[in-house]
């Protein structure tokens, strides 16, 4: 072998043997590039983006995926103060609120919403004369068992000026606006939320205002009928219901 061929033979001998102690793989015509500094193991899916929610103002987090759209449900009191579901074709209550007059308690169970300062916008439609009746205002969300954000948990005092503030109090009676009576009639429920990251959602139903009280029966129906004329006396004055006989 001449000097030159053996000096080849000796060079690659030397850089297989460098690749060998490496442990680098090789291929058939070109060497494969190599580290000595350790590949580190890709993450665990499971430990990945752990980190809680951030908490927000009212001492709660973010409810649901904020990546998703909200989910809303609508919800309202009855004249006893109990939280339901409302759908298609329920009955809504009319209930004599400290202000009084009659309104409709109307709140929500939401998810994928930032439960602080969120703004409850609650309206009420004529669907004969599209005339409609709203209440806005901004509530803190309480969170449920089941992770959705609710405006009230268990029964709610309608008597309480505190208590009925997380609802949308839809004014409804005296019935100035509507052309037909208020009670025992279809109209629509809306439900507009929109959180203070901008995010919004809604829901609209359709339902029937009943007057739910019994020992205030015949008040509502004067203050909710069709027709109804500003000062026309219904036995109530300024919130309190009048005996009979009473001066007015």
């Amino acid at each position: 072998m001449s000097r030159t061929g053996l000096h080849a033979h000796v060079l690659r001998a030397a850089v297989l043997a460098g690749i060998a102690a490496s442990g680098c793989a090789f291929g058939a015509v070109v060497f494969a590039a190599c580290s000595s500094d350790p590949i580190a193991p890709a993450p665990d899916a499971d430990t990945r983006d752990t980190a809680p929610p951030p908490i927000g103002e009212c001492g709660l987090p973010f409810l649901g995926d904020p990546a998703k759209p909200m989910e809303i449900e609508i919800r309202a009191l009855t004249a006893t103060g109990a939280d339901v579901a409302m759908k298609n074709g329920s009955d809504l209550a009319l209930v004599f609120p400290p202000q009084g007059g009659r309104v409709s308690f109307v709140g929500i169970r939401a998810m994928n919403v930032d439960p602080c300062g969120v703004r409850l916008l609650g309206a009420v439609r004529d669907p004969r004369s599209q005339q409609v009746r709203i209440d806005g205002r901004t509530v803190n969300l309480q969170r449920a068992a089941d992770g959705y954000g609710v405006t009230g948990l268990g029964n709610t005092d309608v008597t309480s000026d505190v208590a009925i503030a997380a609802y949308s109090n839809v004014p409804l009676c005296p019935n100035q606006w509507s052309d037909e009576s208020i009670f025992d009639h279809e109209y629509e429920l809306e439900v507009v939320v929109t959180d203070k990251g901008g995010r919004r959602g809604g829901a609209k139903i359709t339902v029937t205002p009943r007057c739910s009280e019994p020992e205030r029966e015949p008040q509502c129906k004067c203050f909710c009928k069709k027709g109804y004329v500003l000062g026309e006396p219904c036995g109530e004055d300024a919130g309190i219901v009048l005996e009979a006989g009473s001066d007015q």
